[in-house]
């Protein structure tokens, strides 16, 4: 009668019929009444106990086999397409293939252990390769020469070369000289023998500069004083900019700034302290005059950019000098009171007003009116309280001072604006609620007059969360 033999799983593995042998694996299985069995039998347990040590892999292996490589000296598991090592990370010039997550890798070019991730290898260390030399931030103690203290201190190599030491503590000599460094003091040192090694970059603070002391200037950010007048010390006055096309100058109690390379001179007459009597006149120029008082008796500003600090400031069209959608007028501090205008435009297309939120809502949640303060997040489907939709470039802002968007988010109540979907959106569906502050596509028979947001602009291909530019009418 047949041997039927089964795998662990309970796979039927191979059935072996009376007096044959089987070698569908690296053991051979023996059939009933088959003469000399024993030497089988045996071969096969000696073969388990050594894990099939060999030079070369056994053949037809099953999953979970185990096989010693005589010629790495390590023990392999076999993971149903290769024998892979469990004694210890691979070694070798090229990176292994058929990995998982956490096989370990020594890269032998470099001098590196890196760690599959389950996309690709990540390096372990060192951050540098054999060819790189030693680079990087490295910490180490340093002896100094008396009384024999330890300091731990940072070391910035670059290619075995020190180029920088950090420290925290007061300054010590190196108890072994350390080139480039005779003392190494709190902060940053940088090496005396690395040819034109400073730190380079923008200093936000100094000690001196060129060994004066910060005292020792005028700052051009604040008033300051000197010991000394600071005079130009000529009738033809102070010139300034690349090509001198500036021009300072003072005759009696009259000071002006002329332009001397393009038509219009900019004079400013200065009169008590106040603008009283003359034209500041720009032509031909690009410039900003701000007049900071209320209190401007005659003269024009016929050309420039102005600003006034109190007063009325009278022009024929304002035009904005930046790109389009940069610049506001007025600001969330400083409002205006009434515009008035025949026509407006703006470059978004909804109509929102800021309600009180009970949380912080990104654009395009569904709300409804309700939670612990004006406006919550929409949790039921279908919902026939749906109120609005998050927007965060609404074309026209009602309550704008109520608050911000953490607090006061805008709800779109009208007009165009993007909507969080959930699942396939035709174009010119009727949007619904399909809770957590998520819209979906409705069917016909579940529209009604109330829980309806708004129709889909755009179609949305997938089944995924994602959103979709809507019109959206509350009713």
């Amino acid at each position: 009668m047949a041997y039927t033999i089964n795998l662990t799983d309970g796979t039927i593995f191979a059935v072996v019929a009376d007096g044959t042998i089987n070698t569908d694996s690296s053991q051979t299985i023996v059939g009933k009444n088959y003469a000399g069995y024993g030497e089988f039998l045996g071969e096969n347990f000696i073969r388990l106990l050594e894990n099939a040590a060999n030079t070369s892999a056994p053949g037809a292996p099953l999953t979970g086999q185990l096989w010693y490589d005589k010629t790495a000296n390590v023990i392999k598991v076999y993971n149903g397409t290769l024998f892979k090592s469990i004694s210890g990370a691979i070694a070798s010039t090229s990176q292994p293939t058929s990995n998982v997550a956490g096989d370990l890798w020594f890269d032998t070019t470099n001098d590196q252990l890196k760690v599959y991730s389950g996309a690709a290898f990540v390096t372990i260390g060192p951050a540098f390769t054999s060819g790189e030399g030693t680079s990087g931030a490295i910490v180490d103690t340093i002896t100094d020469s008396a009384p024999g203290n330890d300091h731990v201190v940072v070391l910035m190599y670059v290619n075995n070369t020190i180029v920088s030491i950090f420290s925290k503590d007061a300054t010590f000599t190196p108890a072994a000289a350390l080139s480039g460094f005779a003392t190494i003091g709190p902060g940053l040192n940088m090496s005396t023998t690395v040819s034109n090694a400073v730190f380079n970059g923008t200093a936000t603070n100094a000690d001196t500069l060129d060994t004066l002391n910060s005292t020792s200037f005028m700052r051009a950010d604040a008033s300051t004083s000197t010991t000394g007048s600071l005079s130009v010390l000529n009738d033809t006055g102070l010139l300034f900019g690349a090509d001198s096309d500036g021009k300072l100058s003072v005759t009696g109690t009259e000071i002006s700034i002329q332009n001397q390379t393009q038509d219009g001179d900019m004079v400013f007459k200065v009169n008590d302290g106040g603008v009283t009597t003359s034209a500041i006149t720009i032509d031909g120029a690009t410039a900003v005059v701000t007049i900071n008082t209320s209190a401007v008796a005659t003269g024009n500003i016929t050309a420039g950019n102005v600003s006034v600090g109190l007063g009325t400031a009278s022009v024929g069209n304002i035009t904005n000098n930046n790109t389009t959608g940069i610049g506001n007028i007025g600001s969330a501090s400083v409002a205006f009171n009434t515009v008035h205008a025949l026509a407006t435009s703006a470059m978004y297309a909804d109509m929102a007003e800021r309600f009180h939120a009970d949380a912080e809502y990104s654009a395009g949640t569904v709300v409804e009116l309700g939670g612990a303060n004006e406006v919550t997040l929409c949790i039921d489907e279908l919902s026939s309280s749906v109120f609005g939709v998050v927007s965060d470039k609404p074309a026209y802002l009602m309550n704008g001072g109520a608050g911000t968007d953490a607090t006061h988010p805008a709800i779109a109540m009208t007009g165009r604006v993007p909507v969080s979907v959930m699942g396939f959106v035709a174009k010119g569906d009727r949007l619904v609620s399909a809770g957590n502050g998520i819209a979906r596509s409705a069917n016909l028979d579940e529209v009604t007059a109330f829980n309806v947001i708004g129709r889909a602009l755009e179609s949305k291909t997938d089944d995924g969360l994602g959103s979709v530019e809507a019109i959206v009418k509350i009713a």
